[in-house]
């Protein structure tokens, strides 16, 4: 067995963990005090492959965290040690940088942000796409691809400017609001933006509200999720991104 690292939180809040509060493969979660900190753990199988369920276990565990009142900083999915003591001692090395990560999260929350264009949109851009596909053997194979290729990148610039825009006018509205940041690069093949922003957790309604005062119009909409725990502030030496701290190798 190995030793899964959920998340941390402040030290004062080792007596904080729910009772019979399981995580991946049902395993119970218990606790680990490191100096003034406090990390969420449990016991896994060495070969532990990545799953969907596996995922979201890990995440429940975190949202159990931030339900303490606390706001926890979220492992990445995967985080194992070989045993406790392993992970406590990579906790202690890094102690004096982490300790300070779960102070400056304190209070805060997640809010994210997922800008797509809609379904009629998307049918509509790929129009000039279409006739290419159906004509490509008059003009060659080569020639063909090269045209379908042009026609897509005008079609998903558009909407990439198209969302950039909308981004812009999310960002306005919240910034008296918002503490962090962060876009999330996507791939070219991808036609969303996600935007993740750090907020006071007393003032997430007042977010809301002042996000639902942007038009996305009818060919565009955004999608807002949290609050959640703070997985894209969580970096400790350009490590992180979007998915949490990372920690074990």
């Amino acid at each position: 067995m190995t030793t899964h690292l959920y998340c941390i939180l402040p030290g004062e809040n080792r007596n904080a963990l729910p009772t019979d509060l399981s995580g991946v493969d049902g395993a119970r979660v218990r606790t680990l005090p490191v100096n003034g900190i406090v990390a969420w753990v449990s016991d896994v199988e060495r070969e532990m492959p990545i799953s969907i369920e596996g995922v979201r276990a890990h995440d429940g565990v975190v949202e159990a965290a931030l339900d303490t009142g606390s706001t926890p900083v979220p492992a990445r999915y995967g985080q194992r040690f070989p045993s406790d003591d392993a992970c406590r001692d990579a906790l202690a090395t890094r102690a004096e940088t982490l300790e300070a990560l779960v102070g400056t999260v304190q209070g805060f929350v997640e809010m994210t942000l997922i800008l797509t264009p809609s379904t009629r949109r998307m049918l509509r851009d790929l129009q000039p796409v279409l006739p290419e596909l159906v004509e490509g053997d008059m003009l060659g194979p080569g020639k063909a691809y090269l045209h379908v290729l042009r026609a897509r990148q005008a079609a998903t610039g558009t909407v990439r400017r198209a969302l950039d825009a909308l981004a812009k006018r999310l960002i306005e509205a919240t910034r008296s609001l918002v503490r962090e940041t962060r876009t999330h690069d996507q791939s070219p093949r991808m036609l969303l933006q996600t935007l993740s922003q750090l907020i006071a957790r007393p003032r997430v309604e007042e977010y809301q509200r002042a996000v639902n005062t942007v038009e996305s119009g009818r060919e565009y909409r955004f999608l807002v999720i949290g609050p959640r725990a703070p997985y894209s502030f969580c970096s400790l030496g350009g490590s992180g991104g979007m998915h949490g701290m990372k920690l074990a190798d």
